[in-house]
């Protein structure tokens, strides 16, 4: 076969970079048009290395390379149909092996489309099990935001005069909750110099082990840092929670309400509640009135 078509391989040539330019938009961005003739080039020389050898493995490995260097599969379709249509259209008629011969031609072709297939499709699963992975991370992101965004919004620290806090809360208190619950609580003591920080537990519905620990722990986190810890709205089986958990409560107030809770801050702060009235006299205790 090499007799009677090396007078065309330039002819072929100029038609395989044809082919992939016409079809470049269905390369990648790493194969730019200005090699396209080079690759070409690559391709037909394997082709007449191919039918002098017959040797399939250089084959699948070009098409390797192609695919990796950016050659899509439709470009090389159109590619194989060019060239087929060239040498269909040069072939000698009084050639008896000429079909035999165009069959190698087909088979060079088959094989390296086979192997830039594989690659695309191996491409193709390596892209999806990135996005697939990006997805999930997105997910989670997305779902640890919105577990922050919903505990912050569940447990809001108030203040309700200068250096008192308040923090309500309200639900299960387990240790994840209780661990950013004490984050928040302790970096908004430090931004607002708070003096007194109360903990109104009357929302929490039942108190195991773990929540009256992290209890704890957050009143001495408090108490390391110079703020006075108050818990406010113990129920009857919290009590009984802490006195069986052995809870070390030593310099941590405990009141009935947070009612109670506020008006002690308050002292604490010099300042008295008291209703409408006379003003106190001169040297008198300063007085907090509610709006």
């Amino acid at each position: 076969m090499q007799i009677w078509i090396d007078p065309e391989r330039q002819v072929l040539a100029k038609s395989a970079a044809k082919a992939l330019k016409d079809n470049a938009v269905h390369n990648r961005s790493g194969l730019p048009p200005f090699r396209l003739s080079q690759v070409a080039q690559q391709i037909l020389d394997e082709l007449f290395q191919f039918l002098a050898t017959g040797d399939a493995a250089p084959v699948l490995s070009l098409g390797q390379k192609l695919g990796q260097q950016g050659l899509g599969l439709r470009a090389l379709l159109g590619l194989s149909r060019a060239l087929l249509r060239e040498v269909l259209a040069r072939l000698p008629g009084d050639a008896p092996e000429g079909l035999e011969q165009v069959a190698r031609v087909n088979d060079y072709l088959t094989l390296l489309v086979d192997a830039v297939a594989e690659h695309e499709n191996s491409a193709i699963g390596v892209q999806r099990d990135e996005m697939q992975l990006a997805l999930e991370r997105a997910i989670q992101n997305r779902e640890r935001e919105l577990r922050r965004v919903i505990l912050e919004l569940s447990t809001p620290i108030m203040p309700v005069h200068d250096h008192i806090l308040v923090l309500p809360l309200i639900g299960k208190l387990d240790a994840e909750r209780a661990a950013r619950i004490t984050e928040s609580l302790l970096r908004e003591v430090v931004e607002r110099q708070a003096r007194t920080a109360i903990i109104d537990v009357t929302g929490v519905p039942s108190m195991d082990a773990e929540a009256v620990a992290a209890l704890v722990r957050t009143a001495r986190a408090l108490d390391l840092l110079g703020t006075h810890p108050v818990l406010v709205g113990i129920r009857p089986e919290a009590a009984r929670a802490l006195t069986d958990q052995g809870a070390h409560l030593a310099g941590i107030v405990v009141l009935a309400n947070l009612q109670s809770g506020i008006v002690h801050a308050l002292r604490r702060e010099g300042l008295e509640v008291c209703g409408s009235g006379p003003p106190p006299q001169r040297g008198a205790a300063r007085s907090y009135r509610g709006r």
